[in-house]
């Protein structure tokens, strides 16, 4: 008898030593595959030149990297940088597009307006881009973008683009309208 727990306490030591160990959160591939992606030790900023943070976002395959350079290429601001925040228009990840659109409305009007009423009549420029200069055309809440606006509302065959352009003429709208007083 004191044999057979002999051997029962070896077979439980030598299963327990068997069994393996349960990996801790965040140390195996797969997860860190789920967690998404990286945060790169060297983000773009301000301080690169713009034809590097144009690179980034054209090249990058990590959207944090390439969401950084859009925002660095609009806090340098200037001409040179409205064609890499046109081109972000098309990026894949909605953050990108979005700073993209952010970055491009604050370059303001004389830097941007023309550009924008361009690629949103081009019929040959993807509904994205297109979509991306109606928000910003209509971050400038004037007439002119306005008149932009209204026709790619009524005539442009993307259901996508004519929203944002209606979106955007909204947005005027509300913006000109006298407060409404609240009825009791």
């Amino acid at each position: 008898m004191a044999e057979a727990k002999k051997e029962k306490k070896v077979a439980a030591e030598k299963a327990k030593k068997e069994t393996p160990k349960a990996v801790p959160l965040g140390e195996t591939e797969a997860i860190d595959a789920l967690a998404g992606p990286q945060v790169p030790e060297n983000l773009p900023d301000a301080s690169w030149p713009v034809e590097k943070l144009a690179e980034v976002v054209s090249k990058e395959g990590n959207m944090l990297v390439r969401a950084n350079a859009v925002n660095a290429l609009a806090k340098k601001g200037g001409a040179e940088v409205v064609e890499p925040l046109v081109s972000a228009l098309k990026d894949p990840e909605d953050v990108v597009k979005a700073n993209a659109m952010v970055g491009l409305a604050g370059l303001g009007r004389e830097l941007v307006q023309d550009r924008m009423a361009e690629l949103l009549a081009d019929r040959e420029a993807n509904e994205e881009i297109r979509g991306g200069a109606a928000w910003v055309l209509g971050e400038m809440m004037d007439e002119k973008s306005l008149k932009h606006l209204k026709k790619a509302s009524e005539e442009d065959e993307s259901p996508f683009v004519r929203v944002h352009a209606k979106a955007s003429i909204l947005a005027y709208e509300t913006a000109k309208a006298p407060e409404k007083k609240e009825i009791k």
